[in-house]
């Protein structure tokens, strides 16, 4: 028998609304950032915390943006995606240009079917 497990789905983590403040309020965000966030350098998340006057605010928001990976408390880890609002995309998914969408490449399923 073939089940057809879930995968997590994206998260919406920060809002459009928060315009150009998005970054230094992602940066905000965490509990404890040094345990939930990976690949983001102490001189990114202090630009970051500085806030959209700090003269490399947005190159460091895109250097989280392309090597930040965030875990929450069941072990997905997401990388950051901004187009307007800010999402969490767990990693393996990916944007499919037809449904202008993220998606999961293909079902994942467990059971008597799996070849390994």
């Amino acid at each position: 028998m073939t089940t057809l497990l879930k995968r997590p789905d994206l998260i919406l983590w920060l809002s459009d609304a928060r315009g150009q403040y998005i970054p230094r309020d992602f940066a905000k965000s965490f509990a404890d950032r040094a345990k939930s966030v990976a690949n983001v350098s102490d001189e990114d998340w202090a630009i970051l915390d500085a806030g959209p006057d700090h003269h490399e605010y947005w190159d460091a928001w895109l250097d989280v943006c392309d090597a930040a990976r965030v875990t929450d408390n069941d072990g997905v880890v997401y990388h950051v995606y901004q187009d307007g609002d800010c999402w969490l995309v767990p990693m393996g998914m990916e944007w499919d240009e037809e449904a202008d969408a993220w998606r999961w490449p293909h079902p994942f399923t467990t059971g008597a079917n799996d070849n390994g």
